[in-house]
């Protein structure tokens, strides 16, 4: 029996990414289906960007342009792009992924019913993101430059959606879409930026790549990994920490401008970004970055109380 496609759509989002499946029900009723739908389309790109192994860097270019091309607005028979996306999903390792990789047909079906307007938003955001992420596909983050960008490409793009998705929907003007405009980015850079902050070990033991500026930190991989310098890695992980904090008074700003009529979109905001501040104090001066046995995360208590009344509790630590 064929899935009901939306129905899939929103099973399958609690198995690629606990976070988005938690925050991600709290949005308004007007734009909850779309931001579920983009996050999908990008996690599907994201696979063959990050999830492919052995890296065939011609491979997942080839992927990523027709996940690009099947989540246009445009016209064509897309048959051909579909199958061959579900062929190479085989490449990908975990077998959650794979399985939305290879259900990429009933992903297109949901977000083909959406307005013409709602697709184009989507798919210029998507085209953008997929430029920047081919970019960094061989290229090292090597300055702090360097990191805002490739951090650009990978999260400040989903909030351009975003923004763009209220501004249109709620037809917002004048100042309050100017601050929206104008701060999405850093929105998007801080949580971007605590997660590689964060999961800098697991990449130093797992992957054959790492997002920290190193060249600038005048640190290499194996001193950052190695006890003996201890001090030094610390020295790095506050530097790192100092541009991270260089986002937050954007975040007030966007948060403060989102009319009161997208209670669910500020709900959503404020969890996010205040276990992104709660994570931020983990991080702090913190060697277990380095040499613990698994990532740093705020407390059970910390997370519930975020949970219970995020807007206070972010409004306080920001």
């Amino acid at each position: 029996m064929k899935a009901n496609p939306m129905k899939f759509s929103r099973e399958i989002l609690k198995d690629v990414s606990r976070s988005f499946a938690l925050t991600i029900p709290m949005l308004d009723k007007e734009i909850k289906d779309e931001v579920l739908l983009t996050y999908l389309q990008d996690r599907i790109l994201d696979n063959f960007e990050d999830e492919i192994y052995p890296v065939d860097l011609e491979l997942q270019k080839n992927m990523m342009d027709k996940v690009s091309r099947i989540f246009s607005p445009e016209d064509y028979d897309r048959r051909a792009d579909f199958e061959a996306v579900k062929e190479k999903s085989n490449l990908i390792g975990k077998e959650a992924l794979q399985k939305l990789n290879k259900n990429i047909e009933i992903i297109y079906e949901v977000y083909d019913n959406f307005d013409l307007k709602v697709k184009q938003i989507s798919h210029k955001w998507l085209v953008e993101m997929n430029n920047g992420m081919q970019k960094y596909l061989d290229k090292k983050v090597e300055t702090f430059a360097e990191l805002d960008e490739y951090c650009y490409y990978v999260a400040g793009t989903v909030g351009g959606f975003l923004t763009e998705l209220i501004i249109y929907k709620k037809k917002l003007k004048g100042d309050r879409k100017k601050v929206l405009e104008e701060n999405f980015i850093d929105a998007g850079l801080f949580l971007q930026k605590i997660n590689l902050i964060r999961d800098i070990r697991d990449d130093l033991e797992n992957r054959n790549k790492n997002f920290w500026p190193l060249k600038e930190l005048g640190i290499n991989e194996e001193k950052l990994s190695d006890s003996k310098y201890k001090d030094k890695a610390l020295e790095a992980l506050s530097v790192m920490l100092d541009d991270l904090k260089k986002h937050t008074a954007g975040l007030k700003k966007y948060y403060l401008a989102l009319p009161d009529s997208l209670s669910g979109y500020k709900r959503f905001f404020s969890v996010n970004n205040a276990l992104g501040l709660a994570t931020l104090d983990k991080l702090n001066n913190n060697p277990e970055v380095f040499y613990g046995n698994k990532a740093v995360k705020v407390s059970k208590l910390t997370f519930l109380n975020i949970i219970r009344a995020p807007e206070k509790y972010f409004l306080k630590q920001i």
